[in-house]
């Protein structure tokens, strides 16, 4: 079986996870990366269901039969930055697997619209798990740890179900 992990990550959280995971996991990482630089993360993008440029060409993913998608969550929503992935990769038919990052570790309303916009666009969710990261005012160095033992705990669950 072929994994993937495609993710973005504002803050650094999502990416620590991501790295985590795959290194324990063996699947191959790809990072979803902005046009251009920002400021700030486009949270209103994200609310209203909107995508946002990125650096071509997206992570290919004809021939993986299991994705692992993770991303920020902005106001119980996926990144922008994810929609515009979902909207133009081709993910009918695949097995994914739901990851948001974001101020709690349980967060249901924001998974279940990543599961609803991934089903209409036709993938099959495997399953969902929201992990807690940086949190206004700190950094990741101060999560670290938490972080990576998410990745850990992330390559237990898909293990699990591979």
């Amino acid at each position: 079986m072929t994994g993937t992990a495609v993710y973005y990550s504002f803050t650094g959280s999502t990416e620590v996870i991501a790295k985590s995971f795959s290194e324990k996991s063996g699947f191959k990482l790809c990072k979803l990366e902005d046009r251009e630089k920002r400021k700030s993360a486009p949270a209103s993008a994200s609310i209203l269901g909107l995508g946002t440029a990125l650096k071509e060409p997206l992570p290919d993913i004809k021939n993986v039969d299991f994705l692992v998608l993770l991303t920020p969550i902005y106001a119980w929503h996926p990144s922008a930055q994810m929609n515009t992935f979902l909207k133009n990769a081709g993910i009918g038919g695949k097995k994914l697997f739901l990851v948001g990052v974001g101020a709690g570790e349980t967060n249901e309303k924001a998974m279940a619209r990543f599961s609803g916009k991934v089903k209409k666009l036709g993938g099959q969710v495997a399953g969902t798990k929201a992990f807690k990261g940086v949190q206004l005012g700190k950094n990741y160095k101060e999560v670290e740890a938490a972080l990576l033992k998410s990745g850990e705990e992330l390559a237990k669950i898909i293990d699990g179900l591979t």
